[in-house]
């Protein structure tokens, strides 16, 4: 017991971890930042990280072929993404990689090319959907070939065999994986996302917003995402008409895309286009809208999960989504937002809000709890303690496991 105690307090302090992802997951850029902010948050936890930027290979010629004869003929979509002979050059890409760092374990984004590699060390998929659960319900996942259905779930049921564990956003996800994959509970485990920001506002700070957001006459919803569809966007816009019409004063403030609006709901939105977080000024106007909204409104019909929402509650706005994929992970009812039901119309929505907004006193609850729920379970720091626990479970397995194989040899 006490040589464990040793082994496992050299591995917090010093492990060396390789993180691969489509794109470099160092950058920003890639998934929404939510692998650089797991980078940046293990490196300061005392960790050696390494990034793997997996590059996908050129496609053989009759991949458009195939892409043409299946939707000419039977209206459905070829998905080129989970073809053996795709994942097979990526994996061997990982592979190269981590044969070059030799690490203690090996984090893959997403999964998926793990299904054909071949290293050693012990593997973790962290991810927000499995591939069953993004079959007809995401646009880019609705109609495919029987041929790409097969091939998906047999990349995906092959990387979760491999996997020494798979770590979902949700428990929407993570139910996924254990009843379509049928993966043992154990290896399962769900932790959220954090907030994709670089620095948090203080707690004070926030408090000073919330009272002065709350003494306004007038409430203002951030609308903030790229595909005003599958976002909500529509449904967004009639909550925001529908508490006009009532005689709440109402404004969206869309960010991300450049919708168009009906002329006569045009005087309600104030259309910002799409703003990046990587260049100062739109960053600060991104920020400021942020501090001088009332809440975040975004009722997706497909969500995986939303570190928008995170995001949202970090600035103390109660966060208003949509009971869908892994929204009600994030969002409480009541407690750091409102939840739209599946039944539910924007109008009758609207009235929900209503209740909230027209009562202080509990408009300034909702919004301390918002700030409260990121504190406590929605940031990266948390994510982070609760990740090595398992990092530090599966290499000491290993360890044991290696031990065993030489007292044997």
């Amino acid at each position: 017991m006490q040589g464990w105690h040793g082994i496992k307090q050299w591995k917090s302090n010093n492990m060396k971890i390789a993180i691969a992802s489509k794109g470099d997951p160092f950058d920003m850029k890639t998934w929404s930042g939510i692998p650089a902010h797991i980078c940046d948050y293990l490196r300061g936890g005392g960790h050696t990280v390494y990034n793997i930027d997996l590059k996908y290979p050129k496609e053989p010629w009759h991949y458009n072929w195939y892409r043409r004869y299946y939707h000419r003929l039977f209206k459905k979509w070829f998905l080129s993404d989970v073809e053996p002979y795709i994942l097979k050059r990526i994996a061997k890409q990982l592979d190269d990689k981590v044969a070059e760092f030799s690490p203690d374990v090996v984090i893959v984004i997403h999964g998926d090319f793990l299904a054909y590699s071949s290293f050693k060390q012990p593997s973790i998929i962290i991810h927000d959907a499995t591939f069953a659960s993004l079959l007809n319900y995401y646009p880019a996942f609705t109609g495919l070939t029987k041929r790409s259905v097969k091939a998906g779930n047999l990349m995906y049921q092959r990387a979760l065999n491999r996997a020494d564990a798979a770590i979902y956003s949700s428990d929407w996800a993570s139910r996924s994986a254990i009843k379509d994959y049928k993966i043992g509970a154990h290896k399962v485990t769900t932790i959220p996302f954090g907030a994709n920001i670089i620095e948090i506002p203080n707690s004070k700070t926030v408090r000073n917003w919330i009272n002065k957001r709350a003494d306004q006459g007038s409430c203002n919803f951030l609308f903030l995402g790229v595909d005003w569809e599958r976002k909500g966007g529509p449904d967004g816009l009639k909550f925001v008409v529908e508490l006009n019409r009532i005689g709440v004063k109402a404004k969206l403030f869309v960010a991300g895309c450049s919708p168009k609006i009906d002329p006569q709901d045009e005087r309600f939105v104030v259309k910002l286009g799409f703003l990046r977080k990587d260049v100062k000024e739109e960053a600060e106007k991104l920020e400021q809208l942020l501090i001088n909204s009332h809440a975040l409104l975004l009722p997706s019909h497909a969500e995986c999960y939303g570190c928008v929402y995170c995001e949202a509650n970090a600035y103390a706005l109660p966060a208003l989504g949509r009971e869908t994929g892994g929204v009600s992970e994030i969002i409480k009812d009541g407690v750091n937002g409102l939840l739209m039901n599946f039944d539910e119309s924007p109008e009758c929505f609207a009235g929900r809000w209503t209740k909230v907004w027209e009562d202080r006193s509990r408009y300034v609850k909702l919004s301390l709890n918002s700030r409260i729920e990121f504190d406590e379970r929605l940031n990266y720091q948390e994510f982070q303690r609760k990740l090595e626990r398992i990092l530090l479970d599966i290499t000491h397995d290993n360890i044991k496991d290696q031990a065993e194989y030489n007292h044997h040899e």
